[in-house]
């Protein structure tokens, strides 16, 4: 699980922890670009503890590790190959894709299969805060992100 501690900034106010990963990319992943962690583990690697290793579009209603309820979401810090192992951040103070304009400090989440961000429908765990106005895809936009626990869900 991954550890999601308040620090103050240099100049005074909130950020949070950056916790990056290397996962496998599913298909070409551009930065910015948010995705899930796959249901898919490896023990592959070096060491014997099973792990997830990939990413997927965002999924919905199942429950799952890649589900945009229950699941795992990541942002791109860097553009990735198909196939290949890139960095992705799983919280921090990030620039992702955003659909739509959400206002500064409104709480958004992972939309299906489009990897990026949108205001939440009921159901959808809140994964980041917008710390811009939301640029509707015409370039990244700032976010605190936390896409292990989320900052809750959306009820209504």
């Amino acid at each position: 699980m991954a550890d999601f501690f308040g620090m103050g900034r240099p100049g005074g106010g909130l950020d949070i922890r950056t916790i990056t990963v290397r996962l496998e990319a599913h298909a070409a992943i551009a930065k910015g670009d948010v995705v899930a962690v796959a249901d898919e583990v490896s023990t592959s690697n070096e060491d014997t503890i099973p792990h997830f290793y990939k990413t997927k579009n965002i999924s919905s209603g199942d429950a799952s590790v890649d589900d945009n309820e229950f699941g795992i979401l990541a942002v791109a810090l860097e553009s990735v190959a198909s196939g290949e192992k890139g960095l992705f951040a799983l919280s921090g103070i990030v620039q992702a894709l955003v659909s739509g304009t959400p206002a500064v400090g409104v709480g958004v989440s992972g939309k299906v299969t489009t990897n990026d961000l949108i205001a939440p429908t009921a159901g959808d765990k809140i994964v980041a805060f917008m710390l811009e106005t939301g640029s509707n895809g015409a370039e990244l936009d700032w976010v605190m992100f936390d896409g292990v626990s989320g900052f809750g869900q959306k009820l209504a």
